[in-house]
């Protein structure tokens, strides 16, 4: 059984829309499972969802795949900078060569909250800035924990998605 020090629980948001998506998804969570500071603890199901290449976002690409989203819940002994810094370290070893909103990537590792902490650094924001407005973020996150709240507003993620005009398509894939 993997012992972590600190019991610190972690969202993170994996996403994929390059490749063999699943594989994407499925490897990253390996390499997750495989650092010492880090207990996978629970996921959720995988969504594919409409990528954001629309109108209202002109500056992403056009044509983009569709991507396979999922929430994994963590316990971990890193520290929030620390946590972001290993992340970057699965994405880049995973083909991924840049970051950028809205464009194709073969894995993307968002944190989306950190403990009950609000944290805003000009390098990683948590809660993450735009999970509120995202589907593909809210529907896995609360099939796992459909009692969480919002660390900023105190409002359920239940209620937040109940109400969310978000018209990009959520579908489960698996």
């Amino acid at each position: 059984m993997q012992k972590i020090p600190s019991k610190t629980t972690v969202y993170l948001s994996l996403g994929s829309n390059v490749g063999d998506r699943l594989d994407y998804l499925d490897a990253a969570k390996e390499k997750l499972k495989n650092d010492p500071a880090i207990k996978v603890v629970a996921e959720s199901k995988v969504y594919e969802t409409e990528p954001w290449a629309t109108g209202e976002h002109p500056h992403s690409e056009s044509g983009m795949n569709w991507f396979l989203n999922q929430v994994v819940k963590i316990k971990t002994s890193l520290k929030p900078l620390e946590l972001m810094s290993a992340l970057e370290d699965i994405e880049k070893d995973l083909g991924r060569a840049t970051k950028g909103d809205l464009k194709s990537r073969e894995i993307d590792i968002d944190i989306l909250l950190y403990n009950d902490e609000v944290i805003d650094l000009p390098q990683l924001q948590v809660p993450h800035r735009h999970m509120n407005d995202r589907q593909f973020v809210l529907v896995p996150l609360v099939e796992i924990s459909p009692d969480l709240k919002d660390p900023v507003t105190r409002n359920k993620y239940k209620y937040i998605l109940e109400n969310l005009k978000d018209s990009h398509k959520v579908t489960p894939f698996l």
